[in-house]
């Protein structure tokens, strides 16, 4: 199985087009079975648009229709294009740069059910803080596989609230026992292991039947998933690994790789993606 996990910077980028075109391209060539994607953008004045093969989450909060410039939905047309159907789906997590219903998707070459879960502190829509996880169940070769599609707040606001801890209690509570094994929590987790007692270090202590696919993989390309200063990392330069590959301990994971990190592909976005081929046995 090859996963692909990235933070797109949708319509923030410059020459986004472009660079939607080389996300697509490396779709069309390595066939990932499972692609999780953040801060999806969409123009809040858009008119609405509807896909074949868009599957429409269940949601225990606010909905916000697709429309026509949904960065995952011109992608999918443009796979659509070469030959290669996904099947996906999204959710809105907040308003964006006051223009953007901003949010997360999820591309699978299977079909599968989706739930969307609101799991932050916050529930308005107009605030940043307001998040939601994206969760699929995906039959493959007689397993049942759970994948989420997540983009959290940094460990705590300015005021000292605990943000992500909020969060990532209530993706916990989203999981199952019987979704432990064949399980995938892909995306930008806000927050970096060097931060001793904060967001990753939480995440190893409250989930023990999950593994960081860059410690356990056999083979290792990279490491940090963004190298420069920015949004919400103002004042903070140093190179960080904050977008994570977390699957069943049970899992092997074969390779690790950093993407679109202008050696292993363009740079497309402000983070750079992970890949990861994982052993379905």
């Amino acid at each position: 199985m090859n996963v692909l996990t990235l933070n797109t910077h949708a319509w923030m980028e410059d020459d986004p087009l472009e660079k939607l075109d080389r996300l697509a391209e490396r779709i069309a060539a390595s066939a990932y079975d499972f692609i999780c994607l953040q801060e999806v953008n969409q123009s809040l004045a858009a008119d609405e648009a509807e896909d074949p093969f868009f599957i429409t989450p269940e949601e225990n909060r606010h909905t916000v229709a697709v429309k026509k410039d949904n960065y995952a939905l011109l992608l999918i047309q443009k796979l659509r294009e070469q030959g290669i159907n996904y099947y996906w789906s999204w959710t809105a997590n907040h308003i964006g740069y006051s223009m953007y219903d901003e949010g997360v998707a999820l591309l699978s070459l299977q079909p599968f059910v989706a739930e969307g879960h609101l799991v932050s502190l916050s529930t308005d829509y107009e605030h940043h803080y307001t998040r939601k996880i994206l969760k699929a169940k995906a039959e493959r070769g007689g397993k049942l596989w759970t994948v989420l599609s997540v983009h959290y707040s940094w460990w705590q606001s300015e005021e000292g609230e605990a943000l992500f801890q909020s969060e990532w209690d209530k993706t916990l509570d989203q999981i199952g026992t019987g979704e432990k094994d064949h399980l995938l929590i892909m995306g930008d987790f806000n927050n970096d292991p060097s931060a001793e007692s904060e967001g990753y270090h939480y995440v190893r202590q409250t989930a023990p039947y999950l593994q960081d696919a860059f410690l356990v993989s056999e083979k290792q390309t990279g490491e940090a998933t963004v190298e420069k200063e920015i949004d919400g990392w103002e004042g903070h330069k140093a190179h960080k690994r904050i977008d994570y590959v977390f699957a069943g301990q049970k899992l092997e994971i074969k390779s690790y790789r950093v993407v679109f990190d202008g050696i292993s592909g363009p740079v497309i976005s402000d983070h750079f993606g992970v890949e990861a081929v994982i052993n379905e046995e």
